[in-house]
């Protein structure tokens, strides 16, 4: 096969083969866009958020036109939109203002609760409901979510008489923005801004992101009712994220008024990657291996981002020293994990970056990202097609280029069983089939067929598979509330009843007796088989997640 040789590659043109621009959002992502969106804020926020979807940026009279809605209505959930980020807008001082959905934080939102999770993994039942308040409100004044996670914890805890424990909850406020997960909102640009006043804004946003403005401890709970002089005055112009809600609430003022916090959604996904990283090695090689992996992240947290190549290099000895009381490793076992990890037939996860003092090492993100996004893929072609289909598949990551008796031969299956299992791959999307050819003719005599692997979009192949999983998960979920409406809102009444009797003693078990028939053993059955079915699609929501996180890194890279 000489230069002269001529070549055409094999692609679908339709549903992942063809050269997909990766900020390009699919039909798929937009129809689990408006299922997450009915679910959190309904019908009416759907519809202008899929029409924004659609037709990209427009104005206020276009959207209002377009959803053939009432324009007050289309101004709260475009308020609503603004304020949890998921709709951006762009002011122009001779044009109207105009309105852009944004699918990647839409797609976001069914990842919150594994963000509430984290935080309660990390810092605690406080931090747990400061992240959850964060994420219902969108944005919000520290001070305010603060005297609401005091009053969540202390009726939480049934102790009536004693007051919120407000200094408590403002120290989980503290720590989670030192550990960046909460992060301070930038206003928006004013029309009416000169450049050296909108640059001096931005700066002091970015200095002051992760610090808290002094004295809000001691202002928290000293709100006061805004006096008629006040009032009388011409209103400033308020942050556009604000919804009804804080606008119903204008009597009120708060001392750290004008000063919002949202979650830092880019920390807890880095948070995420680290913990998916850590279990990824701790599988492959052992507990030890991942301890080590863990440590150097830990320490390396605050000075990178989700699209960094590598951490910072840390030498031997202070890796060491940072490790872990349990379990002890010396600095010789330490140098030889270390070189087990920087070995590239192992994932090459670590890179040695120079010899002195024992030797200094980073971790290679965008080569774990590429490792941890090959195993993923091919675990699903080991479960869809089978282990031969997956050596096949890893044979041809190896060697690349390959023909049909190349693959026999080194795989190790038969003529017939690897033609099929090529076909099924091909009929896949998983594997591309190029032809080189001595003569423009492409005569089946004088071509040759060579098989190969394309990553990147096997990975958005299955990335749009993943998302067209979740969907069908929430479908499928709402299908079997919907089923069972009647029974699910029979056991609620029911549990609500239960709890509000919980402190009366009198006549308890005569009322728990007259409860427990009304709900007759049939019903109970199908109420625990339900239990486990919502659980069965929580489960597998979690599981598509993840994989939807490592397609999602690896894409970012290339």
């Amino acid at each position: 096969m000489g230069g002269y040789l001529k070549g055409r590659i094999i692609q679908f043109n339709m549903h992942g083969w063809q050269n997909v621009n990766e900020n390009k959002m699919s039909g798929i992502q937009v129809c689990l866009a408006g299922l997450i969106i009915r679910d959190h804020f309904g019908e009416n926020v759907e519809r202008i958020i899929i029409y924004l979807l659609h037709k990209g940026r427009r104005n206020l009279k276009d959207i209002v036109l377009g959803t053939n809605m009432e324009r007050n209505m289309v101004k709260q959930c475009l308020s609503i939109g603004i304020k949890h980020k998921l709709i951006t807008f762009e002011e122009n001082k001779k044009m109207p203002t105009t309105y852009k959905a944004d699918v990647d934080v839409i797609l976001l939102r069914s990842r919150f609760s594994k963000f509430v999770y984290n935080a309660k993994i990390l810092y605690g039942d406080a931090a747990e409901l400061i992240v959850e308040t964060m994420l219902m409100d969108g944005a919000e004044i520290l001070s305010k979510v603060v005297s609401k996670v005091a009053e969540r914890l202390l009726s939480d805890n049934e102790q009536a008489g004693k007051k919120p424990d407000t200094n408590l909850v403002y120290q989980k406020c503290v720590e989670l923005i030192k550990g960046r997960f909460l992060k301070r909102l930038a206003l928006p640009r004013d029309s009416n801004e000169s450049s050296e006043d909108e640059e001096r804004r931005q700066i002091i946003t970015e200095t002051e992101a992760y610090s808290v403005p002094p004295g809000i401890l001691l202002s928290i709970g000293s709100k006061r009712k805004e006096t008629k002089d006040a009032a009388d005055e011409p209103p400033s112009k308020k942050h556009k994220s604000e919804s009804s809600e804080i606008e119903s609430m204008g009597n009120e003022k708060y001392p750290d008024d004008g000063i919002y916090w949202h979650v830092n959604f880019e920390r807890f996904h880095q948070h995420m990657f680290d913990q998916l990283l850590q279990s990824a090695i701790a599988e492959k090689i052992d507990q030890s291996a991942g301890s080590v992996i863990r440590t150097m992240l830990k320490e390396s947290e605050m000075d990178r981002n989700l699209s960094a190549d590598s951490t910072k290099s840390f030498p031997v000895y202070e890796i060491e020293r940072k490790l872990p009381a349990l379990p002890v490793m010396t600095q010789q076992e330490l140098s030889q994990y270390l070189q087990l990890l920087s070995d590239k037939k192992r994932g090459g996860f670590v890179t040695k970056t120079d010899d002195s003092g024992g030797g200094t090492y980073c971790v290679d993100l965008k080569k774990s990202v590429d490792t941890l996004c090959q195993y993923t893929i091919e675990t699903v072609v080991q479960e869809r097609l089978g282990s031969k289909a997956c050596r096949i598949f890893r044979l041809l990551l190896m060697k690349k280029n390959l023909e049909q008796k190349q693959i026999e031969e080194l795989a190790m299956i038969p003529f017939k069983e690897t033609k099929e299992l090529l076909y099924k791959m091909f009929q896949e999307k998983l594997v591309c089939l190029q032809e080189l050819s001595k003569n423009n003719d492409y005569a089946p005599s004088r071509t040759f067929y060579l098989f190969s692997v394309d990553l990147p979009q096997v990975a958005r192949l299955l990335l749009n598979r993943s998302y067209q999983a979740i969907s069908n998960l929430i479908v499928k979920r709402e299908s079997l509330m919907a089923e069972n409406k009647r029974l699910l809102e029979k056991n609620e009444r029911i549990e609500r009843i239960l709890s509000a009797i919980g402190q009366n003693e009198e006549n308890q078990d005569a009322i728990l007796e007259e409860l427990d028939e009304l709900i007759a053993p049939a019903e109970k059955e199908q109420l625990k088989k339900l239990k486990i079915d919502f659980a069965r699609l929580e489960h597998g929501e979690i599981q598509v997640d993840e994989t939807i996180q490592i397609l999602s890194q690896y894409l970012m890279f290339h």
